[in-house]
């Protein structure tokens, strides 16, 4: 392989496939990028067995070839550089870069041993704007259960019709759900794991544009012009999660969402250590309290409009925090739906995006 490339296309390409790359020590072909010419274009590869991604450049091809390339080592080395050109050429297992300043000899590994990324027809289950995609995966995904003791609860419920996505997440303390209108949907679910959805997030912050997904009896694809993610589906049968979101309420608050989130940070510093803190809602006011034995006290207190009857019921504080970060409103709806029965939080006007909160006991 010969070719010459600019180093920030280079460098943009690596950052972007090396969170793949496994730090395994038994299989150090799994430490690599593979890097090969493909079609008049550099295609870069990693993977753990569990996500695949690849990457292609536009580069100035001399000579095809293929090498796989320590990743640590290759990333440090060229992030550093300066220079805008850089000549690749392969040799024996042995890569030289060079550039206007630097020279350099990287040993790398014979490609036979890469592992074969799988590949998944491309029958497009639905496209979607990269930016939508990524918010709605964050709306949900801290949601998902942390625990393998329920694989299936281990990552983000997908259900896709002809004409909306439903995106969900639950470790079974609280719910997330975020839909998505879409207007060329095909019928198809699967469970995406935690691992593949913090990929796709972070791939979507600098792609612009539409990302397609298609998915297969236990894989999915996720990809763009240049690039694809390739993921492994978690095997299970998701729970009928719907039934946990209370249709109705008994009683319900409507809040300012910074300040209450200001208030439920105050209130968090003398809470148990089961992160308990109260919210007492009744006309016109919303009471939020903790007690600690060893810290002390505190009442906060902000204005809420309230319908129908005061309310009062003690939440895990972290949970109402991340619940409330994703809500883009200015005043959130909070749901009462009777004692010991989950708290539904909305945003004011918002139909598309819910979270519940399973209560603490008093």
């Amino acid at each position: 392989m010969d070719i010459i490339v600019n180093q920030k296309k280079l460098i943009s390409a690596v950052r972007i496939v090396e969170k793949a790359v496994s730090k395994n020590v038994s299989l150090p072909i799994l430490n690599t990028i593979l890097l090969k010419t493909d079609n008049n274009r550099l295609k870069l590869s990693a993977t753990n067995l569990e996500i695949g991604i690849n990457y292609w450049l536009g580069v100035k091809i001399n000579e095809n070839g293929e090498i796989a390339v320590p990743a640590r080592i290759f990333s440090d080395f060229i992030s550093n550089i300066t220079d805008e050109k850089l000549s690749l050429a392969v040799k024996k297992n042995v890569i030289a870069i060079n550039s206007e300043h630097y020279k350099t000899q990287i040993l790398g590994m014979d490609t036979k041993d890469f592992p074969i990324i799988p590949q998944i027809k491309k029958e497009i289950s639905f496209k979607i704007n990269s930016q939508t995609l990524k918010t709605a995966l964050i709306s949900v995904l801290d949601s998902v259960s942390l625990s393998e003791t329920r694989p299936e609860l281990s990552g983000v419920y997908v259900n896709i019709s002809t004409n909306r996505v439903e995106l969900a997440a639950t470790d079974s303390f609280r719910l997330s759900e975020k839909i998505i209108g879409l207007s060329d949907g095909k019928n198809k679910t699967c469970i995406l794991p935690r691992n593949t959805v913090i990929e796709i997030i972070r791939i979507s912050e600098n792609i612009e544009g539409d990302l397609s997904l298609a998915i297969s009896d236990n894989q999915v694809i996720v990809f763009g012009e240049d690039f694809e993610i390739i993921s492994r589906l978690i095997d299970g049968h998701y729970p009928e999660y719907k039934r946990v979101i209370p249709e109705k309420f008994i009683a319900l608050a409507k809040v300012n969402k910074t300040e209450f989130e200001k208030s439920i940070r105050m209130a968090s510093i003398f809470s148990s250590s089961i992160s308990d803190i109260k919210l007492k809602a009744s006309k016109e006011l919303m009471e939020i309290s903790a007690k600690n034995s060893d810290r002390g006290e505190i009442t906060a207190d902000l204005a809420c409009e309230i319908k129908n009857r005061p309310f009062e019921i003690s939440v895990n504080y972290h949970y109402l925090l991340d619940g409330l970060k994703v809500l883009p409103t200015e005043h959130v709806i909070l749901e009462f739906t009777g004692d010991g029965s989950p708290l539904v939080i909305k945003g004011d006007g918002q139909k598309d995006q819910t979270y519940v909160i399973m209560p603490l006991r008093s």
